[in-house]
């Protein structure tokens, strides 16, 4: 009698031997996988910080609109505290002594023949509204000659003043008025026989009864 040959295994127990080895392969392949990602450690703890301080400006960084109306309040902070405590410590009471006058005009020298436009600015500091007769207090724009500080000219010389009558000037506001200045002499009651200013330096007060601003100096050319 010959050798006898081993039984065959069915092919069922191929396939479950082949699968089998396929996932031992696939588990071998993801444990190499795990431990090159754990030798290197991933990202240093630098480039982690890097990355949230990043992503945290970018998330916290306002568009400009935003910035504008974020950063106003703060911008406007110490003006508002000091016009609170200007409003807490302003005069109760407001008379003419009290209104801040302020002279402009409307460039520092002129040409030939320009003439110039002049500006006065009434403030009232005090809380208190501030009621003022200036057919008494009359209102005026004034120049003098520099050189002489001769008075050369006024609005009310030859015209009615700008603005007449009880007025009242609102208390925390501002008022304004203008005159134009011909560059002719004038004084009060003198009309006929004007005559045209030379070329020089002159200066300006804005008036309100006894309450004059501080004087503006210009050129004439």
């Amino acid at each position: 009698m010959g050798t006898p040959k081993p039984p065959k295994h069915s092919e069922v127990i191929y396939q479950r031997r082949r699968i089998a080895a396929l996932v031992v392969l696939l588990l071998v392949v993801a444990l190499i996988i795990w431990a090159v990602v754990a030798l290197r450690g991933g990202a240093s703890p630098e480039q982690t910080q890097n990355a949230a301080e990043t992503s945290t400006a970018e998330a916290t960084t306002p568009s400009p609109e935003a910035t504008t109306t974020a950063t106003s309040p703060s911008a406007s902070a110490a003006p508002t505290t000091t016009t609170a405590t200007q409003a807490a410590d302003a005069k109760k009471t407001c008379e003419l002594a009290d209104l801040v006058l302020t002279a402009t005009s409307d460039k520092p020298n002129y040409g030939p023949g320009e003439q110039p436009q002049l500006f006065m600015t009434v403030a009232n500091p005090t809380a208190a509204d501030c009621r003022i007769d200036l057919d008494e207090q009359v209102l005026r724009f004034e120049i003098y000659d520099l050189a002489t500080n001769a008075r050369v000219w006024s609005d009310v010389d030859c015209n009615p003043a700008v603005e007449t009558g009880t007025r009242e000037f609102p208390a925390g506001e501002e008022r304004y008025f203008q005159a134009t200045w011909s560059r002719t002499t004038s004084a009060p009651q003198q009309c006929s026989s004007r005559q045209e200013v030379p070329v020089g330096s002159y200066y300006l007060h804005t008036v309100i009864g006894t309450n004059p601003s501080q004087a503006l100096t210009f050129n004439l050319g």
